[in-house]
């Protein structure tokens, strides 16, 4: 008789046990459900970021080119070298881009950016909370297995060998691996080919801006104000061409030489 009440002890005891490390994977899961939302927060502010960078870079290239059409006046040549410089470093995530003022056209940080780093700091923060419940969950259930003894024939139903639905199956595994890294690097190569079409693209408007400078420079000779201004245009955009440099390596696009 105390044969058999030991085992039924030991039964309930291993019952308890593995509800417990259930409800520690269900915690761990959960975790990582709000990692990958918080990740996903972060990529879309960043595209966000990235898309009204762009759409400032169309601006400025509509703008120098009616500048080149009509002549260009060096104090808006250095206003909008500065904001060339400022899109480039929204693009690149920087914030001393995105704080910098460089005029009423200068783009803004969005809103987005700070939600994302408030969700951070709620996951981190739920990161905590859960791995304490996850931990309290399994000694206490290891400590009260009688209250589980109600419990043993529906857990017995429930619980189906990880071999039956396959998931133990290392060749699968290493196939949906394999899948994984091959689409990430996809994802990734388009990325960084999208980046160096960006900075390319702005380095070209730099340079554009910089051309038209020394136009402006050699004019205005004669105009001390002018000449100033001029000067000014030219630094600004050699400014602007250290950011698209600076970006670059930010970035980590390969094959983007720059010529200040």
């Amino acid at each position: 008789m105390v044969g058999v009440l030991a085992q039924g002890r030991t039964e309930r005891e291993e019952q308890a046990r593995a509800r417990a490390e259930a409800k520690l994977r269900d915690a761990r899961s959960a975790v990582e459900t709000l990692k990958q939302r918080n990740s996903a927060a972060a990529n879309e502010a960043r595209e966000r970021r990235k898309a009204a960078a762009k759409q400032k870079i169309e601006q400025i290239k509509a703008r120098i080119r009616m500048m080149q059409m009509s002549g260009a006046d060096p104090k808006v040549l250095a206003q909008l070298a500065r904001e060339l410089k400022a899109a480039v470093r929204m693009y690149g995530g920087s914030a001393d881009g995105a704080a910098t003022g460089a005029g009423a056209g200068e783009a803004k940080p969005t809103s987005v950016e700070s939600a994302s780093s408030s969700d951070a700091a709620g996951v981190e923060g739920a990161q905590a909370d859960t791995a304490v419940e996850a931990e309290e969950s399994v000694s206490t259930s290891a400590e009260t297995p009688d209250d589980a003894g109600d419990d043993a024939s529906t857990d017995q139903k429930e619980e189906t060998p990880a071999s039956e639905t396959g998931q133990d199956n290392p060749y699968r595994r290493m196939a949906e691996e394999a899948q994984a890294r091959i689409a990430d690097q996809a994802r990734r190569g388009a990325a960084q080919q999208e980046d160096r079409d960006f900075l390319k693209e702005v380095r070209d408007l730099a340079n554009q801006i910089k051309a038209l400078a020394k136009r402006a420079q050699q004019q205005a000779s004669s105009n001390p104000a002018q000449a100033r201004q001029a000067d000014e245009a030219d630094q600004a955009a050699a400014e602007a061409l250290r950011a698209i440099e600076s970006a670059g390596r930010d970035l980590g696009t390969a094959g983007v030489s720059l010529s200040v």
